[in-house]
């Protein structure tokens, strides 16, 4: 069966979410597949009417619960269908949803339940619902938390906890008593209301509500289509936290408005696999994502026959030569094409296969900054990767194409956006209907962003002479060495993730008199080396200060340091006996450094390596036991000079 010809978008009958899934339900019914979901190790769909017929019985349910237009439902899970039923129920009613990470600890889920004024929290398992009982007394707005994976929940005894399937139960009891109502609410639905609440990273300070409109996601999806269009039942992999905008747009929205299959992992462990099997015709995945990839593959390769190591040396500089050809939007020679025809049955192909990318147009990177270099080696694969430039407030807003790419660009800007650089460097984009529409019960900090009809997006960057933008850095995170030089960190610490040893690094220098790094290692890389290479050792810790470990990180920073300007060279590193944890406030959620809390956290180690006359430091590590009891040890790492 035939691939169907690209969507139009059309929103004069459906400019909403939950209009777009009853107008779905209608055209396709039980027909054609809408959701599919990995569970025991088969993949079971939902059609478009198990969709629609989910939506209606939870949203009637939360009505009899006494939701009203314009409350707040918080969703803690992975990615389900549940997860899409309760988003959708909540919106059906005139309601706004949002997602928190899975991975939050109590805390953390109180401020994100409080800031939104949740009164209603779905929760996938026991884990999730054990978080929100210890904080319940925090959140006394929250009326009922529904879980939707009863498994280990029989014991539990609180009024706080209701089962998903008692909610449907409530909804086919008052769809009979009230069989209008919910179309009522559908129809009062309209594009200018608010959809969902994303929150901003939080790498500075607490994250921000950011409020999104169907029009926004409406305007952010016409413009992807510009360049990338899908079709009617396309597959999309939603392994994304919904937390985060990139899938409220593309897994949600998108897929609602061209009618597309999403489908869902059985569980993070298994998202690789997963990810093979499905081959979805539109990948997004953050940088990080693609950067444990290329790790994974490294791993792969270094355990791989001879054969094939032979064909994947022989043949990845002819890949690179048509990356490079694609970055200058120039074509092959017929004889170069015929050699990459040959690498890619041979090399290429069984490779994409591993990532899941085999039928993808299109591959996106979001999120963070990408080392050149990475995009150079996926793309020598035959991966369709793409840059772009957007943020939770203003979108997609610039974005390559085929035929319109640069070496360090993130593309042009599309049509219809405007954008410019500030005197001291910032991007600012110019509010239009595709902006949020401010931050929740933050106006001060809207219109310190908005002014002048423009939006100050806080990042750094350039324009070529043919509208190529180029972004630098956070201004915030841009850094001055003592001697007045400039250097832009994470762009120093993009190029380091591209080794396959190196799976984290922050990079300092700031008033200083030259740059240092912080190295997390790669675990499990670096113990293939320490094996392969006869290296005992018994640690994480013991491990990273090796001496072999250390030369290995040496020589990889090298080839960074070989290709950068003079002053932004690291001159010493540090591999650190931990790796950077979210759960300790080092990293936000969505990975991105918390610059502050570490150069604080570390500081001892900071000061020793841009001391004169120190090669270790001794640092403690506290050790918390099962039973309660907390203790520590003293580590000395080393400090290794370039």
């Amino acid at each position: 069966m035939g691939r169907s010809k690209a969507a139009i978008l059309d929103f004069s009958d459906a400019d909403t979410f939950p209009k777009m899934l009853r107008r779905n339900y209608r055209k396709h019914g039980a027909g054609r597949t809408a959701l599919r979901k990995k569970r025991y190790g088969v993949w079971r769909s939902h059609t478009w009417e198990d969709y629609y017929t989910h939506v209606r019985q939870f949203a009637l349910g939360l009505l009899s619960l006494g939701f009203e237009r314009g409350d707040k439902v918080a969703i803690l899970g992975d990615n389900d269908p549940e997860w899409w039923y309760a988003a959708l129920a909540a919106q059906s009613l005139g309601g706004v949803q949002y997602g928190i990470f899975v991975d939050c600890v109590p805390s953390e889920v109180q401020y994100f339940v409080e800031a939104s004024d949740a009164v209603f929290v779905v929760a996938k398992d026991q884990e999730q619902c054990d978080k929100l009982l210890e904080i319940k007394d925090q959140i006394p707005k929250v009326r009922k938390v529904i879980y939707w994976e009863p498994k280990g929940m029989w014991m539990y005894d609180d009024s706080l906890l209701m089962d998903f399937q008692d909610v449907l139960a409530l909804g086919i009891e008052y769809d009979r008593a009230h069989p209008d109502v919910f179309d009522e609410h559908v129809d009062r639905g309209d594009k200018e209301d608010i959809a969902c609440f994303c929150f901003t990273s939080g790498t500075t300070g607490m994250p921000k509500a950011a409020m999104l409109s169907y029009r926004a996601f409406c305007g952010w999806t016409e413009k992807l289509f510009l360049y990338f269009p899908w079709s009617e039942g396309d597959d999309y992999f939603s392994f994304l936290c919904p937390a985060w905008g990139m899938d409220q747009w593309l897994g949600i929205g998108t897929s609602l408005m061209v009618a597309a299959v999403v489908n869902f992992p059985e569980k993070p462990d298994t998202i690789m696999a997963d990810s093979r099997e499905i081959a979805g015709h539109f990948q997004a995945s953050g940088a990080r994502a693609w950067e444990e990839q290329y790790r994974n593959l490294q791993v792969r390769l270094a355990d791989a026959d001879f054969i094939k190591r032979f064909f994947y040396r022989l043949f990845l500089p002819i890949g690179y030569r048509k990356s490079d050809l694609q970055n200058q939007n120039k074509e092959m020679a017929w004889w170069l094409k015929a050699l990459y025809q040959v690498g890619d049955w041979l090399v290429f192909r069984p490779l994409r296969d591993k990532t899941g990318t085999t039928r993808a147009r299109a591959c996106a990177v979001a999120g963070a900054m990408m080392s050149p270099e990475l995009f150079r080696y996926w793309r020598a694969l035959g991966v369709p990767l793409y840059t772009n430039y957007g943020m939770t407030e203003i979108g997609l807003t610039v974005m390559e194409s085929p035929g319109g790419m640069r070496v360090g660009s993130s593309g042009r800007v599309f049509p219809g956006r405007q954008l410019r650089i500030s005197d001291d460097g910032e991007i600012m984009v110019a509010v239009d209907d595709q902006m949020f529409s401010g931050y929740y019960k933050r106006p001060e900090a809207s219109a310190e962003k908005i002014r002048d009809g423009w939006f100050y997006t806080g990042d750094s960057g350039y324009m070529d002479e043919d509208g190529y933008l180029f972004f630098i850095d956070r201004l915030s995170e841009l850094s001055t060495l003592a001697g007045g030089e400039k250097f832009s960190p994470t762009y120093i610490e993009a190029s380091l993730r591209f080794s396959a040893y190196i799976r984290d690094v922050m990079v300092v220098g700031a008033d200083r008199e030259h740059v240092a790094a912080l190295v997390d290692i790669d675990l499990g890389n670096c113990a293939k080396f320490a094996e392969k290479n006869r290296i005992v050792y018994t640690t994480r810790v013991d491990l990273s200060q090796k001496p072999e470990i250390c030369e290995l990180i040496r020589s990889e920073i090298e080839k960074v340091n070989k290709t950068a300007p003079e002053h932004s060279r690291v001159r010493k590193f540090v591999n650190l006996h931990k790796e950077f944890d979210p759960d300790e406030a080092e990293m936000t959620r969505t990975r991105k450094l918390k610059r502050g809390v570490l150069e604080e956290k570390y500081g001892t180690i900071l000061e020793a390596i841009y001391a004169a006359d120190q090669d270790s430091v001794e640092v403690q590590t506290e050790i918390r036991y099962r039973d309660g009891r907390t203790g520590s040890t003293a580590t000395q790492l080393r400090i290794a000079k370039l």
